[in-house]
């Protein structure tokens, strides 16, 4: 059953939440998050120690994370790591500053789910072969358009499309935005709890990102959606942490939704 809470918009309207939406935190997942806080409060007393002399072209080619327009081919792809990536994480402007050990992003800004797999065979191509986990986090900006079965029916040929790939799949969860109505929190709300079931359905992983987030106001920069460098670092621990309590990379069998039969695009592994 679930429980009722005030939407963040400050209004008396109530929301009815799941249950897993009010489930506490494991020890595992507060100790995470108090990394990312000492680890962002640390960084944030050095930086004056930690200024980039280099110039500005040399430090631009250095970054991990590529942001490409939406409507642009992906931007060249950075100088390689010291170890081959493992992990790539691609999605929206969420993602802009999420970065961890041996994982590569691919950040399109405004990006919505049919964006991002119209993209994805492209894409995934020209990732590096060691590449066996892939995690996408996307859906926001559909949510604008008040437009939620159109939405999951998207999310649904995404889902079909990542069965035919030879990677472990984690879908990362929305964030609920803070100070933009109780329509749009609503609609964030349903989108986690769907995707969360339809995760399980297709044995992909889904990263709660709700919980963590919810009224936490020093996790957003002041348009109440992106968040904030502490939670960049927050949304990126919450990740690690997945990945890293999740099984060995286990390449599903793909599922068949349709007379035809699915073909791998996602070439071999």
């Amino acid at each position: 059953s679930g429980i009722t809470a005030k939407a963040p918009s400050g209004s008396d309207e109530r929301l009815d939440l799941p249950a897993s939406s009010r489930a506490p935190a494991s020890s595992t997942r507060r100790r995470i998050l108090k990394e990312a806080v000492r680890f962002h409060s640390s960084k944030a007393r050095a930086s004056p120690l930690l200024t980039d002399h280099r110039p500005q072209g040399e430090a631009a080619a250095a970054a991990v994370v590529t942001q490409v327009p939406v409507g642009s081919a992906p931007a060249p792809v950075s100088p390689p790591p010291l170890f081959a990536p493992t992990t790539a994480i691609i999605g929206d402007s969420i993602i802009r500053k999420v970065r961890f050990f041996n994982a590569v992003t691919r950040c399109f800004p405004g990006a919505t789910v049919l964006d991002i797999l119209e993209k994805l065979p492209d894409l995934l191509r020209s990732l590096p072969s060691t590449i066996r986990r892939l995690i996408l986090h996307v859906g926001f900006n559909d949510t604008s358009y008040r437009e939620s079965e159109t939405t999951k029916k998207t999310f649904i040929r995404l889902f079909n499309f990542l069965n035919s790939c030879p990677l472990t799949v984690f879908i990362s969860g929305p964030l609920p935005s803070l100070s933009r109505g109780q329509g749009r929190f609503s609609r964030l709300l349903s989108l986690s709890s769907w995707l969360h079931s339809a995760s399980s359905l297709n044995r992909f992983v889904f990263i709660d990102n709700f919980n963590l987030f919810w009224n936490r106001t020093s996790f957003y920069k002041t348009d109440g959606i992106h968040p904030s460098p502490l939670g960049s670092n927050v949304l990126a621990a919450n990740i690690r942490y997945s990945v890293q309590t999740s099984p060995a990379p286990v390449m599903p069998p793909p599922v068949q939704t349709s007379s035809s039969v699915q073909t791998s695009v996602c070439g071999s592994d």
